[in-house]
């Protein structure tokens, strides 16, 4: 009985060992989790035909190779308001719906005026009593004026240029506001004591300025009912009624700018070395996948945001389309350095096996097994130093499964 185990763990650790010398063998074979298996035979006439497997090739090409930078951005807008009332009224017609494009200046709501156009009359009427009385007091009071001696001319005259030259310097920031307002305050009582004033305190005294103000400021809020564009835009929110009374400083609309659209972006500290106004970039969005967009870095933000270790970018890109909404989320790809004229094949055709890079290249349906040194690469391309050359078919599709010189099927 102890015999016959003996002879059965005896088997049992042969098999043990040929199968560990089968899994050794076999391993060589295997890269990234893919098993490297043979094209399939079949019998024919007592032979073995190797079928060959279905491959997709590109042609080796030599170019430039761009090293980018991937930032996420949101896109927004410079143009955009939301216009608010700047008087009491009634809505009495609304000129636009959302979604309609307007240019600027074009009509969009209109307030009614009537009430205001009565509180207008009432004004100019005040102000052809006060210009009334005033000019009834003017002729009593009129009087030959005196004229300056010369020496208070001359007074006045270098207190006018005095302040004409403290006027220049305050304008240019050359002077503070406190030794500006001592000069002009001056000039004033200089003017007020010479009589060149006159007229303007008399206007003052007898309400007349007061009146003529009323006037100007009635007129400016009947314009203020004509609600127009401040410019070329979508309506892209309504918040009024026909009819509805609304108050000063009530939201009426709100208006976008689809082609004043810019993306915000925020690039790491450590990436600045990377960044430089008028790059190109590339600009890809979660709602149109696959497709890319072109762009320019046009803003670099100064200041860098202690927390979050951040720096603010803007980039600027055609929209005149509309198809790039603000809230959007896009990617970009900053191209900060190109390697010009260089060969390159796409990152998916490179595998690695043995800790060594290589790409199988086809020649006469067959797959060749070839290494290859690489440089620079980005998220779609690989530089190629050594091993390809300019034209070579390299497998793009298939290549997780062949081995050397296996026979392949060119397929589209």
């Amino acid at each position: 009985m102890n015999k016959v185990v003996k002879i059965v763990s005896i088997l049992i650790i042969i098999g043990a060992i040929v199968f560990a010398g089968y899994k050794l063998m076999t391993d060589d074979e295997k890269q990234d989790g893919a098993e490297i298996v043979k094209a399939d035979t079949s019998q024919d006439d007592g032979e073995k035909v190797e079928a060959p497997l279905p491959v997709k090739v590109i042609s080796v090409k030599k170019g430039g190779l761009p090293l980018r930078l991937r930032v996420s951005a949101t896109a927004d807008v410079w143009e955009k308001t939301m216009m608010k009332s700047e008087v009491r009224g009634n809505i009495q017609s609304i000129h636009s719906s959302v979604g309609d494009y307007v240019k600027k200046g074009q009509l969009l709501v209109k307030i009614d005026d009537r009430e205001l156009k009565l509180e207008l009359e009432k004004a100019k009427t005040a102000k052809l009593k006060a210009l009334s009385d005033f000019l009834v007091k003017e002729d009593t009071n009129m009087t030959t004026s005196q004229e300056l001696s010369p020496e208070k001319q001359k007074a006045l005259s270098v207190v006018k240029e005095q302040y004409l030259e403290a006027l220049d310097l305050f304008s240019k920031g050359k002077m503070n506001e406190t030794a500006f307002e001592k000069i002009s305050d001056e000039y004033e009582k200089s003017m007020v004591f010479s009589g060149e004033l006159r007229e303007e305190i008399r206007k003052a005294q007898e309400g007349l300025s007061n009146a003529t103000l009323t006037v100007k400021q009635k007129e400016l809020d009947i314009n203020r009912t004509y609600i127009r564009a401040p410019f070329n835009g979508i309506i892209a929110e309504l918040t009024i009624s026909t009819g509805e009374i609304i108050n000063a400083g009530q939201d009426l609309l709100k208006i976008v700018n689809l082609e004043s659209l810019y993306l915000r972006g925020y690039a790491l500290e450590s990436e600045i070395r990377h960044l430089s106004v008028g790059t190109q970039v590339r600009v890809r969005f979660d709602s149109f996948p696959g497709t890319f967009f072109r762009g320019k870095l046009d803003a670099i933000s100064p200041e860098i945001d202690p927390d979050k270790k951040t720096i603010t970018i803007f980039i600027d890109m055609d929209n005149k389309e509309g198809k790039i909404l603000p809230g959007m989320h896009a990617e970009i790809d900053i191209e900060y350095k190109v390697f010009e004229d260089v060969v390159k094949v796409p990152i998916k055709a490179v595998v690695s096996r043995q800790e060594r890079t290589l790409v199988f290249k086809v020649e006469d349906d067959v797959a060749l097994w070839t290494y290859v040194d690489v440089g620079a690469k980005n998220d779609e391309e690989w530089q190629i130093l050594t091993g390809l050359e300019e034209g070579e078919q390299v497998v793009v599709e298939g290549q997780l499964t062949l081995a050397h010189q296996s026979k392949v099927k060119v397929v589209q």
